[in-house]
């Protein structure tokens, strides 16, 4: 059986996640990601003894049990497998617990239809926050990238005359370039001209000229959902970039490009982006099909 030494894994998880921010330079939302995960754990380490595999894996049977759904469940799994690693790595630990992920349900994700994008797209804001958030949302129809991406662009990124985007992913420094559309130009171009910061060279800033949160960006986009009388899919801005993706396919794209655009280190991630429903294979079976080509 496997197991570890008797140690302060709540000391050692506060390193560890430190480690992880500062040295290995994980976005913001992974370091949260490690916080969620050390909260839906904690009851297992707080007896103080040692852990092993039957621990996590009749923990982890507590929290199915609880109504915690496998998708949620894998993400706090993924952060507990990278920390059982790094002790070991760290020397620690003599072995490694490795916790088998449970099988997620398959589901289709729900995107923004063509009307919800129009009404987003004409949505005619009004106060400086309104402004900012009816931006974001068009930036990340155009290109699909993430909220703190999006967040973290700075002006000198925008490169107009190529219709280029410059994107820090925020894990390990990395960045990728993705195309904008010229509708997006234009409407970056009369946006940059009147929205300047005085203390950074932010795109999207608050009030005082800093990186906007994204729990308040949330709320604005939220609030602009309501506003145009959007009330499903979920409003976020992940919904957002799964609208993105979907309608690249739907509109030729294909998925080796979309990987690139989005940013997927795998493939079989991208692949979640681009489900298509009965009606999209519907649309261009006859396009496709041999023996419709062939039909007189």
């Amino acid at each position: 059986m496997q197991h570890l030494e008797t140690l302060n894994y709540a000391a050692f998880y506060e390193q560890f996640k430190r480690e992880k921010q500062y040295l290995e330079n994980v976005s913001q939302a992974t370091v949260h990601g490690y916080g969620w995960a050390w909260k839906a754990f904690a009851a297992m380490f707080a007896s103080g003894t040692t852990i092993t595999k039957t621990d996590v894996v009749a923990h982890v049977a507590t929290l199915r049990s609880k109504g915690l759904t496998a998708v949620t469940i894998n993400t706090y799994i993924r952060s507990f497998n990278t920390f059982f690693r790094w002790l070991h790595t760290e020397g620690h630990c003599g072995t490694v617990i490795k916790i088998p992920r449970l099988k997620e349900e398959k589901k289709m994700i729900e995107v923004f239809n063509e009307t919800q994008i129009g009404r987003l797209v004409s949505l005619k804001p009004t106060t400086v926050s309104e402004i900012r958030i009816h931006f974001i949302a068009c930036l990340i129809l155009d290109t699909g990238s993430r909220i703190d991406e999006v967040l973290s662009v700075e002006r000198k990124d925008v490169d107009l005359d190529n219709l280029l985007l410059k994107i820090r992913e925020g894990k390990g420094g990395k960045e990728r370039v993705v195309p904008i559309s010229i509708q997006m130009r234009k409407m970056l171009f009369r946006y940059m001209q009147k929205q300047k910061p005085l203390t950074t060279d932010l795109l999207f800033f608050t009030g005082s000229g800093e990186k906007l949160n994204q729990r308040n960006a949330l709320r604005d986009f939220k609030n602009a959902c309501k506003r145009t009388g959007i009330k499903g899919p979920r409003c976020s801005f992940h919904t957002l970039r799964h609208t993105f993706g979907k309608n690249y396919i739907r509109n030729g794209g294909d998925v080796f490009r979309l990987q690139r655009i989005l940013g997927h280190s795998k493939l079989e991630m991208t692949r979640r982006y681009v489900n298509l429903e009965t009606s999209d294979l519907q649309q261009v079976h006859q396009q496709f099909s041999a023996l419709a080509r062939t039909a007189s």
